[in-house]
């Protein structure tokens, strides 16, 4: 079956969700606006703006002559035709509170919310507030989204589908970002499982994302957030910290591993601890010197500074080995590639951009090199005991 090249879909409660996860990736205008059921037209292309969308009710765009030429498609061919899949269930989601919803969305939230505040039609559902217990933003879905951009929006159908307590299925593409939490865990994995050219030679940080498989190299990891990987790599999908414990260790997590210490270390720890210390060791280590791996680190983590690098010192196989690789992530996220300023460039006689961090696909060099300008040759010497790099002129 051939599909037409001007084609609209009408947004309804049940496609608007996916119908505005294709849209955002492919507007360039309007990219805010979120798709509103019965009062907007997805379109294969708006003829005057880059927003793909029609904002007005079906009888209205169906009278506007500009538009006599578009034909009306199905949520079936949209996939088809934009090569989408059915959205999947998100970690993060939210949807608005309606007149027709509210009561299913309320009892939901009374089951799950833990606040003296009440929830009102009007106000956004969430599967977890960022800063709060409540499970719910108290505005509409769309300023919920602006204020929170890693929500998804979701329709009353996948609400249903995901709070009916049935065994969520393991994703074959999944992936996860590394955060100050779980980074440790996600390191830990990812030594075991990347193959060896990547865990000795690259590093998997935090702000990355952890990935099953990398479509293209066996590095286990995307150098960047989850939401530019899944951007880039649709057929992910996201999981939580606890589905990743299931998927990678059905049965014991690497962090609740049991080690074997001695007993004459374990009274180390004791006698130099203090007394929330010692509160610590009781709970979390036998009298034998069996504990875990994530006791240990706990252990380390509120040591003081002088029993930090002794207690990695005495069970290294307990931390992920640190990189000897500078990360510029994020410089590049929140400034831009280039080290020095349009200002200083022009006092120098230097060229924009002379030297800046480099933006690659070759994980051995993005975001941990320099990309010197091939508007100069450029010579390393030393000078004495110090390395210069020269920067001279082309002829």
């Amino acid at each position: 079956m051939t599909h037409p090249e001007k084609w609209y879909i009408p947004v309804t409660e049940d496609n608007h969700a996916e119908l505005n996860r294709w849209r955002q990736s492919v507007a360039t205008g309007h990219r805010s606006h979120q798709l509103r059921p019965k009062l907007d037209i997805l379109l294969s292309k708006h003829i005057k703006d880059g927003s793909y969308y029609y904002a007005s009710s079906l009888e209205g765009f169906k009278d506007d002559p500009d538009y006599n030429d578009y034909q009306e498609i199905t949520l079936e061919q949209f996939r088809q035709i934009t090569n989408s899949q059915p959205m999947k269930q998100p970690k993060h989601w939210c949807i608005e509170a309606t007149k027709e919803n509210f009561s299913e969305l309320k009892a939901w939230w009374e089951e799950n919310a833990n606040t003296d505040f009440d929830f009102q039609v009007g106000y956004t559902l969430m599967s977890e507030h960022p800063h709060d217990p409540s499970k719910y933003y108290n505005g509409s879905v769309a300023q919920c989204l602006f204020e929170y951009p890693q929500f998804v929006e979701i329709t009353l159908k996948q609400f249903r589908q995901i709070t009916n307590p049935q065994p969520m299925t393991q994703p074959e593409h999944w992936c996860i970002e590394a955060t100050e939490e779980n980074f440790k865990e996600l390191h830990a994995w990812w030594i075991n499982n990347a193959a060896e050219r990547y865990t000795r030679f690259h590093d998997f940080s935090i702000g990355h994302t952890l990935m099953s498989d990398h479509p293209h190299d066996e590095s286990k990891y995307y150098s960047g957030s989850v939401l530019e990987c899944i951007f880039e790599y649709p057929q992910f999908v996201e999981i939580s910290l606890e589905q990743f414990r299931q998927i990678t260790n059905p049965n014991q997590t690497t962090m609740s591993k049991s080690i074997q210490i001695s007993r004459k270390l374990l009274n180390e720890y004791y006698d130099a601890a203090t007394l929330e210390q010692k509160t610590y060791l009781t709970e979390h280590f036998k009298l034998d010197g069996s504990t875990t791996i994530k006791a240990i680190r706990g252990l380390h983590d509120m040591a003081c500074e002088g029993w930090k690098p002794k207690i990695k010192k005495n069970h290294p196989d307990c931390f992920p080995k640190e990189s000897k690789y500078f990360d510029f992530t994020e410089h590049v996220r929140n400034k831009s590639r280039s080290f020095v300023s349009l200002e200083v460039c022009e006092s120098l006689g230097l060229a924009p951009n002379f030297i800046q961090v480099r933006n690659t696909s070759n994980p051995e060099t993005h975001h941990r090199s320099f990309y010197l300008s091939n508007s100069y040759k450029w010579e390393l010497k030393f000078d004495g005991d110090a390395m210069v790099l020269i920067p001279t002129k082309k002829s």
